[in-house]
């Protein structure tokens, strides 16, 4: 859940200040393989690489750029471009929408597993249960506590945190990821689902709720975990300035365009 809480918090430094690097690595507990991750932060700007299928993000300017490597292109979004998707889209999320209510719920439940998440039956959803235990443990030199999420009384997610301040750079970082987390909600607003702006306003609050920075995450479905991320390091560093550039050569695509 460290990325799915994806990816929240608003500073403003410069960009002789130094920056943020994090490492993380998830891993699919079913016997997937591992992906690591690493983050930079600096300025209100991010950059996010994944391994081992080499992609890249980057936010900067109030735009999330996605870049591929295979084919040196990368695809711009921002609040103008994702309001033309959803122009686009919207038609196809409100016949998807009255689909949803004569779904089975095995048809329910397949997409589900799709979307990697549940799916709001249309009304109001009740806010997530998140409650801090008791329970502390020690995750690669790292103190922490344990701080459970519960929809409709049932384990969703389950995380150890470490308070903010106790972490160098985690400033940096939660400045920059508070920034797109804002743009995305600006983003989602546009579309013509209810449960979008559900599950994106869910991850705001939660990431706001849950008092720190997890050090392990593991999200669980049917109450077995699913998947685990964990912190491997955070450090303050100075982070040069075409890190968050897109780099030269690589051709903008639409993202409404087929691939």
């Amino acid at each position: 859940m460290l990325v799915r809480t994806l990816p929240l918090l608003l500073l403003t430094v410069t960009a002789a200040h130094a920056g943020t690097k994090l490492e993380t690595v998830s891993r699919d507990l079913s016997g997937g393989k591992a992906t690591a991750i690493s983050t930079w932060a600096q300025g209100g700007m991010m950059r996010v690489e994944t391994k081992p299928n080499e992609s890249t993000m980057i936010f900067k300017d109030d735009t999330i750029y996605a870049i591929s490597h295979k084919d040196k292109s990368y695809v711009a979004m921002d609040r103008a471009s994702m309001k033309r998707m959803a122009e686009q889209l919207n038609p196809a999320l409100q016949m998807l929408q009255e689909r949803m209510k004569t779904m089975t719920p095995e048809q329910r439940a397949q997409m589900e597993k799709m979307l990697g998440a549940k799916i709001p039956n249309g009304e109001a959803q009740p806010a997530p249960e998140i409650k801090r235990t008791s329970r502390n443990d020690k995750i690669n030199g790292y103190g922490c506590t344990y701080v459970e999420v519960r929809e409709a009384g049932v384990l969703t997610d389950e995380l150890c945190v470490v308070p903010a301040n106790a972490l160098k750079g985690s400033a940096e970082l939660m400045a920059s990821a508070k920034k797109m987390s804002v743009l995305v909600n600006d983003m989602m607003t546009s579309m013509d689902a209810p449960w979008l702006k559900q599950m994106a306003q869910k991850q705001i609050q939660n990431f706001e709720a849950i008092g720190g920075i997890p050090v392990i995450s593991r999200h669980f479905v049917d109450g077995k975990p699913q998947n685990e991320t964990s912190l491997s390091s955070i450090s303050s560093e100075t982070v040069a300035a075409s890190m968050f550039d897109i780099p030269a050569g690589y051709t903008k695509k639409d993202m409404m365009a087929p691939r």
